[in-house]
């Protein structure tokens, strides 16, 4: 006497060829149950109704269904506030130098001379300065 089992994914009956390790009536039923137990949305699987009906792929859900206005705006706000506590955080010494910081230290390095500020004013109260082309310390 054969004995007949139900298979685990499609509910039909089938005659097991290895003994209580067989759950599914062919290697097509196993392979799709275990796709349906992965939540893959991507892949089409096949899904059974029931028994006499022929599996029904799913649809591929839209990028409308996937994208909202609140989940953008709620994107948005979250970007702000993070980008504005980043602001107040950082240290200007840390922040990242603008164009305008690097005209600026680019016509400051183009002088030809240079405060020195450790340095005391002489007699007639004129503060020091060095020359970078003979590199000697002038009073102006």
């Amino acid at each position: 006497m054969t004995k007949t089992e139900i298979c685990k994914y499609c509910g039909g009956d089938y005659v097991p060829k290895r003994r209580g390790a067989q759950k599914f009536c062919s290697n097509s039923c196993r392979s799709l149950n275990w796709k349906s137990n992965q939540h893959i949305k991507e892949l089409k699987v096949p899904a059974v109704n029931s028994i006499d009906e022929k599996p029904v792929l799913r649809q591929k859900s839209s990028l409308h269904e996937k994208m909202s206005l609140a989940g953008i705006g709620n994107a948005a706000v979250g970007v702000a506030a993070v980008e504005i506590a980043k602001n107040i955080i950082t240290p200007n010494a840390n922040k990242p130098a603008t164009k305008k910081d690097i005209e600026d230290l680019k016509a400051f390095l183009k002088s030809r001379y240079f405060l020195v500020k450790n340095m005391r004013r002489d007699i007639y109260d004129r503060q020091a300065y060095f020359d970078i082309v003979t590199g000697n310390i002038i009073y102006k």
